[in-house]
């Protein structure tokens, strides 16, 4: 007997237990509503974070927490209320499109990486897809289904990229998107740099492969004056291009400094040249201390020749050249001096053919540093 009271008990408990609870699932909102195709609740309503749910089926069949007169969150305690459903009031049919926030890749944004984050978020439940629209034509990339965030990494071609995004939700509508970018993974190439070795007059240039140069950078100097730099953002993009640098290096005349280059691209990649170290700096000109006297003619049957005398100043003499053309108007030249004797002199003749030549004297030291002369001769023997 005593066990039959107690089973009594526990059943009679139960039921209370069972019918508390279904009334506080009433009187708490909590109940299942069907939903025909397109119909759409908004749980936005709820919590502006919260997605939309639109029906995709011919019936669809949801629990939900009304909290207030036509605002519902999403339920998860309707199993105890049965299969039975009611339709919802003022129910909204789903006849937009989709919207994306696209977070990345960014409108025509730079990146130095092939592999970039696609990065997108959905007001609604629905399926993304890409298309290449420069490399695949026509051939559209599932990202994900039944999605309404997308947050992962996808590898592009190298340069430009032109891609659409397209979003469609649960009724096919569909929704799209276009971002322009620019990968440049590779870094710059340098090829040369000059002056290699020896002098210095000023002008560095360099050789190099880059298709989006940014900018490029000279660091010169030494500890004794210090070290200076120059930034050109003009230099050309391509393959094996030059970009010639001119700086003043007055201040550093008969010392010697080192220096080197940085390439650095639109992605923000730098490549940084060999430094270049002991360049004796000449940045004074040659001096010709005779301009009016430097030549004479020969008289006689040594009319064919000319005869030089230079008075030059200069520590560093590379040559002294002429140049001038002939009767087939093709330019000829020859070194006359290479060398000053102590007192700075250079003597040397040198013949010619009958005729008339302007002569072209030109006075060049190690660093490059260059004056010239000009005289009109007429050669007749």
């Amino acid at each position: 007997m005593k066990k039959i009271g107690m089973k009594k008990t526990i059943i009679i408990t139960a039921l209370t237990i069972f019918t508390i609870l279904l009334i506080s699932l009433v009187s708490a909102g909590y109940y299942s509503v069907c939903l025909k195709q397109g119909e759409k609740i908004r749980f936005s309503k709820c919590n502006p974070y919260m997605k939309d749910y639109t029906c995709g089926e011919d019936k669809c069949q949801i629990c939900v927490n009304e909290i207030s007169e036509g605002v519902y969150c999403p339920g998860n305690s309707c199993g105890a209320l049965g299969g039975k459903c009611s339709s919802l009031e003022n129910a909204t049919i789903d006849s937009s499109a989709p919207v994306m926030n696209i977070t990345s890749p960014l409108d025509k944004g730079i990146y130095n990486s092939k592999s970039i984050l696609i990065d997108i978020e959905l007001d609604e439940i629905g399926d993304l897809y890409y298309l290449d629209n420069i490399y695949e034509e026509d051939r559209w990339i599932r990202l994900c289904n039944n999605c309404d965030i997308y947050n992962r990494k996808k590898s592009f071609k190298e340069g430009f990229n032109n891609i659409t995004f397209k979003a469609v939700d649960v009724l096919g509508h569909e929704s799209y998107k276009t971002r322009t970018f620019t990968i440049d993974s590779e870094l710059p190439r340098i090829h040369k740099t000059e002056p290699r070795s020896g002098y210095a007059d000023g002008n560095f240039e360099i050789q190099y492969s880059e298709d989006n140069v940014k900018r490029i950078t000279l660091f010169y100097g030494n500890e004794e004056t210090g070290f200076r730099s120059k930034t050109l953002t003009d230099c050309p993009s391509g393959e094996k291009q030059w970009c010639q640098f001119i700086v003043n290096l007055k201040d550093y005349d008969n010392q010697k400094i080192e220096y080197y280059f940085e390439v650095e691209d639109i992605a923000g990649s730098v490549k940084k040249s060999q430094i270049r170290q002991n360049l004796r700096v000449d940045t004074t000109f040659p001096v010709l201390n005779n301009p009016d006297s430097y030549y004479t003619q020969g008289v006689g049957i040594y009319s064919r020749y000319l005869y030089f005398t230079f008075n030059v100043t200069e520590k560093n003499l590379d040559k002294i050249f002429y140049s001038y053309l002939d009767s087939r108007n093709k330019t000829r030249e020859a070194v006359l001096c290479s060398r000053l004797d102590k007192n700075n002199i250079c003597e040397t003749k040198k013949s010619f053919t009958n005729g008339n030549y302007l002569i072209t004297i030109q006075i060049i030291d190690r660093a490059g540093n260059a004056i010239s002369e000009n005289f009109n001769v007429n050669v007749s023997y």
